[in-house]
């Protein structure tokens, strides 16, 4: 709509009625590049399980060899159900609904939970590990999916730091805030994609020939968004450092002695 730049309420209305014009054609646009990438994605699990298929049925082996075979279409169809399960979760995260059960959460236990569940996988790795936390980290939010968050951040780094790396989980105190954050001294992330690697299906390796199918990062961002918490990634000095700035709970009140 034209604005005659008159400074009345029929500018304010066409102003108004531009921007969520905008907002529907990004929405558009991004719909058909999820529907895109979506199809992309599925076409390389779907051609593998049809092989998979199509050799049980011919094949004239013994059973185990069959049992190996369906075996594997299993997996690879438990891999498709994964995928959807990611965008069907982003999909509840984004529309809010989980935000009438937010509750007082205590940062500190979430982080060194996630820490211990992914310990192993860093030691597998010959990684170190460390987590830092400040006394009294709380916040109000869904825990489950505050783990979630704190979880994908930890998993991205680890699968994508070469051996030896150091990663460090943080939840410390920052002016109102608390920021909890996955920091390591492995390759990083190109700047110019930063901001992309937060959006579903984006991934660094085009080739895609690495597990995964770039969601992880993108259910970290919405679930951020739910807590209206900024979710930021940086440059580590070598490395690369993603942080969640939530709001911090309120102090208790000290009881009173008198």
């Amino acid at each position: 709509m034209p604005v005659a730049q008159a400074g009345d309420e029929f500018d304010r209305l066409s102003l108004s009625v531009n921007a969520m014009l905008d907002r529907i054609e990004t929405l558009m646009r991004d719909l058909r590049q999820v529907t895109t990438d979506i199809a992309h994605d599925l076409r390389t699990p779907l051609t593998r399980l049809g092989q998979r298929l199509e050799e049980a049925v011919r094949s004239n082996a013994d059973a185990e060899a069959l049992r190996q075979n369906l075996a594997a279409a299993r997996g690879e169809v438990d891999d498709i159900l994964a995928m959807f399960a990611a965008i069907l979760r982003i999909a509840e995260v984004e529309s809010g609904a989980r935000k009438a059960a937010f509750a007082s959460v205590d940062l500190g236990e979430v982080v060194d939970t996630v820490v211990e569940v992914y310990r192993s996988s860093a030691e597998e790795k010959k990684q170190h590990l460390e987590h830092r936390i400040d006394p009294d980290v709380g916040t109000r939010g869904d825990r489950d999916l505050l783990v979630q968050l704190c979880a994908n951040l930890l998993e991205n780094a680890i699968r994508h730091c070469p051996p030896g790396a150091r990663i460090e989980v943080s939840a410390v105190h920052r002016d109102g805030w608390v920021e909890v954050s996955v920091s390591d001294n492995g390759p990083g992330i190109p700047a110019e994609m930063r901001d992309k690697v937060l959006q579903r299906f984006v991934r660094l390796e085009n080739s895609r020939t690495t597990p995964g199918y770039g969601l992880g990062l993108s259910l970290a961002t919405a679930i951020a968004n739910l807590h209206d918490a900024p979710l930021s990634i940086m440059d580590n000095s070598p490395g690369l450092r993603v942080s969640v700035r939530l709001i911090a709970r309120p102090k208790a009140p000290q009881a009173s002695h008198t």
